[in-house]
């Protein structure tokens, strides 16, 4: 099982761009490499036309860490893919490290500068597939702080207490000869490559309870259905990337733990056995270090104590949740009892999860969908600013329950 789990590695992306080629999760019924998709039918492509006349479907995902674009044919199927790192991370690979870059005006245009730059070269790749007399129409999600740096606005009001953001409006704007969408945000934490992500689970729609988790170095959740959705972030780090154990997806680290604790290796405190204590314990080419351990014992934690407050405030227990989203390329691959195992999710929610692929990319679809039937985007901004303003979104440092949930959260369950 270990073994195959390290081999699968040379299988994967480094963003998810919900094209379905990945093996991902075959549910039960489904034919063998089927991917177990939950957000609904915005992944599909052959047999769900764009009527957009002229126009042809660009999506595009700008992420802290790498940026994805996709171009869409008029019978709804991906025509091609651009992805690409963010050149933006010569200027820190976080965050805040961008923002404080950006104090520096001519730094704050460079930036800008060079994000434009990538996605016009997208851009111009795409065009090639152009017949005469069309054109591209681009929709874009990002997080809040890749926003701001894009569009060129001020961003010193995203680095500081109380952390206020006064441009969430996203809307349109054009680049490189290109009309062009970006989704808005929800605050200065969530941003709207979030909102992309309830609009393509189609959570405004349905009375159901959706829980939808976006696992990165930044952890972002929503929770809630059509009538109300609360949303938050917490700070993951880069274990669930493979940040410590470079040698290993996030995933995949995932269910090595599971299995060290089924296996009595790995006690409820995350200690390994003494034989593995110092050195850590070597699965395939993987050496699982105590180093590693910590490092998703924190992450997970965050995760988990972000999920339980969510779960407070709305009311609600886990067993009252219809399906949980695991959205990008992490969620393709984790094991949903592997991640109730480690405490990841509550073990109510373990045969109520699956895959969401890029839900960013996937509400740029359905964003564009809209956009491109009625010609214009009014109707889309008008809906989408009523999902943004029924949904709360909390600030956990400001929960006073929050640190000793994480702190209890520490701890691996004792039984699965």
């Amino acid at each position: 099982m270990c073994e195959e789990i390290i081999n699968r590695k040379g299988l994967r992306c480094q963003i998810c761009t919900g094209c379905g080629l990945c093996p991902g999760i075959t549910p039960a019924g489904s034919s063998a490499g089927a991917v177990h998709v939950l957000a609904e039918d915005v992944f599909q492509g052959e047999g769900h036309p764009l009527k957009g006349g002229s126009r042809r479907l660009v999506t595009a995902d700008i992420g802290t860490t790498t940026v994805a674009m996709l171009l869409f044919g008029k019978d709804g199927s991906v025509r091609d893919r651009y992805v690409t790192v963010n050149p933006q991370t010569a200027w820190g690979a976080d965050v805040i490290s961008r923002i404080r870059a950006a104090e520096d005006k001519a730094v704050a245009g460079k930036l800008q500068q060079e994000i434009r730059k990538v996605l016009e070269q997208g851009l111009r790749r795409f065009a090639l597939d152009l017949e005469p007399g069309e054109s591209l129409y681009l929709v874009l999600a990002a997080n809040t702080a890749m926003s701001y740096l894009l569009m060129g606005w001020d961003t010193s009001e995203l680095g500081h207490a109380p952390f206020y953001a006064s441009r969430l409006s996203g809307g349109s704007f054009t680049l490189g000869g290109y009309s062009c969408f970006l989704y808005p945000g929800l605050s200065a934490f969530v941003g709207g490559d979030i909102l992309a992500g309830i609009f393509a689970c189609c959570m405004e729609e349905k009375e159901e309870i959706t829980l939808l988790i976006d696992l990165g170095t930044n952890g972002e959740m929503v929770l809630g259905g059509r009538q109300r959705r609360i949303s938050c972030a917490t700070a993951a780090g880069p274990a669930f990337e493979g940040g410590v154990n470079r040698g290993i997806w996030g995933a995949d680290m995932v269910s090595l733990l599971a299995r060290l604790l089924r296996e009595g290796i790995m006690d409820e405190n995350g200690l390994l056995a003494d034989p593995y204590f110092d050195t850590g314990i070597r699965i395939g080419n993987v050496q699982v270090t105590q180093e590693a351990v910590r490092s998703v014992q924190l992450a997970k934690a965050a995760i988990r104590a972000g999920t339980e407050i969510l779960l407070k405030r709305y009311g609600i227990g886990a067993d009252q949740v219809d399906r949980v989203v695991l959205a990008g390329g992490f969620g393709y691959y984790l094991k949903p009892a592997d991640a109730a195992r480690i405490g990841l999710i509550p073990k109510e929610l373990a045969g109520k999860a699956g895959a969401g692929g890029n839900t960013a990319l996937a509400g740029c679809l359905r964003a564009g969908r809209r956009i491109l039937e009625e010609g214009s985007s009014e109707g889309l901004e008008k809906l989408l600013t009523g999902i943004a303003s029924n949904t709360e979104v909390i600030n956990l440092a400001e929960e006073e329950d929050f640190g000793d949930i994480y702190i209890g959260q520490m701890w691996f369950p004792a039984e699965a």
